[in-house]
């Protein structure tokens, strides 16, 4: 193989679009990556203030009401409202490209009993604004923490129906391309 070739592979492997097995994003701030492992699959952790008890999502530095550095992650109940919505039909990442070919994505974002406003992954297309849910946390094919809004209704008490409901969204594997480098 002459260099010319050795040249065309290598850029065939670092273009995205062309590899066979794309992950999702995980790129995160050193925050980001903090709330990654303070949230095991299953259960729920947000950052906590210290000083003033406030709970903050997403996670930063230091707190958005007394701007305090003491934040810690403490478990929180996943239960909240389903305030808006959306679904993503376009997207830069090749992992979540893939998976727009056969539909849209749903998104929403919930607001917490315990306060802050998260964007989650939707599990259920037919839910409305107003519906009550409970989010999860779940480790994506990238070991990075995503979370989902499921209807409160839905039995994820156990460890078998969250990872059910995870195959069924397909956010345990990577997204498949056939024929790829």
């Amino acid at each position: 193989m002459n260099i010319r070739d050795k040249m065309r592979k290598r850029l065939k492997l670092n273009r995205p679009s062309l590899r066979a097995r794309a992950r999702p994003p995980k790129h995160r701030s050193a925050a980001g990556t903090r709330f990654s492992a303070a949230n095991l699959p299953g259960a729920l952790a947000m950052q906590h203030c210290t000083q003033c008890q406030h709970v903050q999502y997403p996670p930063t530095e230091l707190c958005g009401v007394c701007l305090e550095d003491a934040l810690v992650f403490r478990e929180v109940s996943g239960t909240g409202v389903l305030l808006a919505s959306s679904e993503l039909h376009h997207s830069l990442w090749e992992y979540f490209k893939r998976r727009l070919k056969e539909r849209a994505w749903p998104i929403g974002s919930v607001r917490l009993d315990a306060g802050p406003v998260l964007i989650t992954h939707l599990a259920d297309t037919g839910m409305a604004v107003g519906d009550q849910v409970q989010v999860i946390s779940h480790t994506d094919a990238a070991q990075v923490s995503v979370l989902i809004a499921a209807p409160a209704s839905r039995d994820l008490a156990s460890r078998t129906a969250r990872q059910a409901l995870v195959a069924a969204m397909g956010l345990d594997k990577p997204a498949l391309r056939d024929g790829g480098v």
